[in-house]
């Protein structure tokens, strides 16, 4: 079964599409806006987070390390990101809760055993899955599975998307999509450019490739004093 990468699921989400909603937030993303109100997203990779301001110093991941690639330093506690196996013993067995990992490898069965637990909420309130990130479409074979389970299990189904991707992948998806949230950025594309590191130009394009679709679509601006 396939398996995707993951740093979070909320539930009980109520602005990510209508009725109550289970938001998965898969990790990965092609823009890096200056804004991004979810940067642990953004690499597609599970990352090693270190919180110096809840450090104490004590230094038990140090002595826990099963790689021994973490070293006191004047910074705090330092990992070499190179040799770091991500085995998540550090943050296992920090007291004060300095580390933290974020993003973690699930399966398509794993989550639809999380989201079946909350069936009842969404049948009440006309809710269902929403499928968030990062960017979704950054991991399309995993994508494309959890689609046809939310679909054998009648949920509707939204995603929401940055709409920088490959074109035909966007059609395919919208087969399987009863709405979509289009993040749009900035029309201005060299201001789109300058401020999340792409072009806006694909991301039009396959807005008028959904519509044109008979897709369902709600445009979502951020308003970003100074910017747009």
């Amino acid at each position: 079964m396939t398996t995707g990468v993951i740093f979070d699921i909320k539930k009980y989400a109520i602005h990510d599409g209508p009725g109550i909603r289970t938001t998965v937030f898969f990790k990965g993303c092609p823009l890096a806006c200056r804004w991004c109100h979810n940067p642990e997203g953004i690499s597609i990779e599970p990352e090693r987070i270190y919180h110096r301001e809840r450090c104490i110093g004590c230094g038990e991941c140090i002595q826990i390390c099963p790689q021994k690639v973490i070293i006191q330093t004047a910074e705090g506690v330092v990992s070499d990101p190179a040799k770091c196996v991500r085995c998540r013993t550090c943050a296992a067995h920090c007291p004060a809760e300095a580390v933290e990992f974020i993003g973690q490898k699930v399966t398509v069965a794993e989550l639809v055993r999380q989201i079946e637990k909350d069936i009842a909420f969404y049948d009440e309130s006309g809710g269902g899955i929403t499928l968030s990130g990062g960017e979704p479409l950054m991991q399309p074979e995993f994508l494309l599975e959890l689609l046809d389970a939310c679909v054998d299990l009648d949920l509707h189904r939204v995603v929401d998307t940055t709409g920088f991707a490959d074109a035909k992948l966007l059609l395919n998806v919208a087969e399987k999509t009863d709405l979509f949230l289009y993040d749009l950025k900035l029309m201005d594309d060299d201001k789109h450019r300058e401020f999340t590191g792409v072009s806006n130009q694909q991301i039009l394009n396959n807005l008028k490739l959904l519509a044109q679709n008979g897709a369902r679509i709600q445009v979502r601006i951020p308003i970003i004093p100074g910017i747009n």
